[in-house]
């Protein structure tokens, strides 16, 4: 009982009318949870009774069937106090957070509060679920279309130290030395270019010599 006394004071503290709205079952009092071995019939069984915010009594039977993987859930059955026969819950809609909230419940608490054996959930059995077919196998996918061939970039020119070059804004220069600097945590490999003519020094990053059209003269001067 130490597991449930826990979930519950766990649930019920500090919940509110929004909680409730979404799952009503953290207003509910959990009184049994009752774990039924697999019968004649292949079935496994997880009864809970609780009572509601009103102290009326709330029953479930959540079924679970064998299959190759292991069990497997099939359905929920309800009813409450004053009624003689559970009814199949829709895993859709409302009560599709609830039956959520007692798979998830079924699998943390311990398995008994009181003996399976001879207890009424035993006898409550269900129709099987009509299992879907399996679905027709998928159309074999077009195969992909051919990637264009790579396009062929223009390799960077070489400079050297002494060698004259043409930049478009600025004429002939010549590069005086190549340097290494670190920018934004980068080194960076810098050409130091003099243009005579206009008296001035630039330092052009080699990376960026394509984008600013840097090239070699046809002919030393």
């Amino acid at each position: 009982m130490g597991s449930i006394k826990d979930w519950l004071d766990r649930k019920r503290r500090g919940y509110t009318d929004m909680d409730e709205l979404m799952n009503p079952m953290v207003a509910w009092r959990l009184k049994q949870f009752v774990c039924i071995p697999e019968d004649q019939e292949h079935w496994l069984r997880h009864y809970f009774q609780f009572l509601d915010k009103n102290s009326t009594r709330l029953e479930f039977i959540v079924f679970y069937a064998q299959t190759a993987g292991g069990w497997t859930y099939e359905r929920t059955a309800y009813r409450k106090l004053g009624e003689d026969a559970y009814s199949l819950l829709s895993e859709r809609g409302p009560w599709s957070t609830t039956i959520s909230a007692l798979l998830d419940l079924g699998r943390r608490l311990p398995a008994n509060t009181q003996s399976p054996v001879g207890h009424h959930a035993a006898g409550v059995s269900i129709e099987r679920r009509p299992r879907e077919p399996d679905p027709p196998p998928a159309p074999p996918r077009p195969a992909p279309p051919k990637a264009d061939p790579p396009k062929m970039t223009k390799p960077v020119p070489q400079f050297a130290v002494g060698e004259h070059v043409v930049y478009p804004q600025h004429g002939v220069g010549k590069i005086m030395a190549i340097e290494d600097q670190e920018i934004a945590g980068e080194k960076i490999e810098l050409l130091v270019i003099h243009f005579k003519n206009d008296k001035m020094t630039l330092r052009v990053p080699t990376p960026n010599v394509g984008k600013v059209g840097l090239r070699k003269l046809a002919d030393e001067i």
